[in-house]
């Protein structure tokens, strides 16, 4: 199956995947939780944060429209970076936030919450992974993750490496498919930090979590 591109070149056909997929719902679901359970200025940290904005295509924007996934709806077409500082204005609160965009991240800043989400993260897990374990010891880290184990043993036993270095850390996980009738993938979000550990926060990312993952389920499960 070959990978999504842009049809129009000029909105960006370097780009391996379609901005405003599952992935992105959920995450921006996440984040945008997470900055109303924080409720206060913050400091935030994007070392891949891409462009600003993205061009909305008409299948997205019905994705999006016809999802649970409200707080994401509000900030359609905007990159992860610029979903924080906007939802944080929204609510009131200021953002410092550190935003670069380069291959792999050369130094972790302090920050509140560090959003850290390059495309291959399954496959290059190992460079970073140390870096991620250090950061989270002090400060929330919200994790996106294409995981590929679906797709058969070798990927699994990727995905069960990664795991398995995260035993014991306090982490929040929340999982939808990649496509309502093929899902040879999942969209993970992870929050790993002193934050996975608040009931409340916890609480409200799961319901999120659990409406959209049935949103998406329901759609593969009848055809009629």
């Amino acid at each position: 199956m070959p990978e999504w591109q842009w049809k129009d070149p000029s909105h960006g056909a370097l780009l391996r995947y379609e901005p405003g997929n599952w992935g992105d719902i959920l995450k921006g679901e996440w984040l945008c939780l997470w900055l109303e359970w924080f409720g206060r200025d913050l400091v935030y940290q994007d070392p891949f944060c891409g462009q600003a904005h993205y061009p909305v295509t008409q299948p997205t924007r019905l994705r999006v429209q016809g999802s649970p996934a409200r707080r994401y709806a509000t900030h359609m077409g905007s990159s992860s970076a610029t979903l924080v500082q906007e939802h944080a204005a929204r609510l009131g609160y200021r953002v410092q936030a550190h935003c670069s965009d380069r291959e792999s991240p050369l130094s972790l800043r302090p920050c509140d919450l560090l959003l850290f989400d390059p495309y291959d993260f399954f496959e290059r897990w190992p460079e970073w992974n140390d870096l991620l374990l250090e950061a989270s010891r002090h400060h929330d880290v919200v994790v996106y993750l294409y995981n590929k184990s679906p797709r058969g043993a070798s990927q699994f036993r990727q995905y069960q490496a990664l795991r398995q270095r995260w035993q014991g850390r306090p982490l929040l996980l929340g999982r939808v498919a990649a496509d309502a009738v093929l899902p040879r993938a999942w969209h993970e979000v992870w929050l790993v930090g002193p934050g996975a550990s608040q009931p409340k926060l916890r609480t409200a990312l799961q319901q999120a979590t659990l409406e959209l993952h049935r949103h998406l389920s329901d759609q593969g499960a009848w055809e009629g």
